[in-house]
């Protein structure tokens, strides 16, 4: 590429260095702009995992779908103004496609436990990219992440897990029960058995977890 008098604003009598430098600007106007995008709904795939970083994302896997990415890129920065709020949680858990229902204790004092809440998450797809399985161990060691995360360090809480089917069938409910555990993390046994069915069936599969904090 050459100088071009016709094309610059430089005059004629410009030296050699402006007219390299006006040449050089030039070039990087060409660029395509989407190539340096850091919006998380047109950046390009392969600056995902970077963007996720960038915008401080608490809980990632570089394996989820390009949709699941972008949506939880999206949502990081109002997440991070509300952390510790019963919205935090239901947002955070949104961007996965994850239907969450939040009961605080004081809603129940009958069955929870003072300074603790219940999340009932209704998952509406895999996260591995199954198309029929929604209810593995994938997701639910994400939606444990997640929520750890997002409320206040000092709550522990009950997690049940179901499908969220798109279906008018009336849906049956298979629930079991993983020992409730302290941890600070809390993580799905790595031995657990979870009870999955698929998605196209009549039924939901579910599974209820307890965990309290470290004080």
């Amino acid at each position: 590429m050459t100088f071009d008098p016709h094309k610059s604003l430089l005059p004629v009598t410009a030296p050699p260095l402006a007219k390299a430098l006006d040449i050089l600007e030039e070039r990087l106007f060409a660029l395509p702009v989407e190539m340096i995008s850091k919006d998380p709904e047109t950046a390009d795939v392969a600056l995902l995992d970077h963007l996720a970083w960038e915008n401080s994302v608490d809980v990632w896997d570089a394996n989820w779908p390009e949709e699941i990415k972008r949506n939880v890129i999206a949502a990081s920065a109002e997440l991070h103004r509300h952390k510790g709020t019963p919205f935090a949680i239901k947002r955070a858990l949104a961007a996965l496609d994850v239907r969450a229902e939040l009961l605080e204790w004081f809603d129940d004092p009958a069955s929870l436990a003072p300074g603790t809440f219940r999340v009932t998450a209704y998952v509406g797809r895999s996260l591995s990219g199954a198309q029929e399985i929604f209810i593995d161990d994938l997701m639910v060691r994400t939606i444990l992440a997640v929520i750890e995360r997002s409320a206040p360090v000092s709550r522990g809480f009950d997690l049940t897990v179901g499908a969220a089917l798109k279906s008018t069938t009336r849906l049956g409910l298979h629930a079991s029960t993983i020992q409730s555990r302290t941890a600070r993390m809390s993580v799905v046994q790595a031995d657990a058995t979870l009870p999955v069915t698929t998605g196209l069936g009549l039924g939901a599969s579910a599974l209820t977890i307890t965990t309290t904090r470290l004080t």
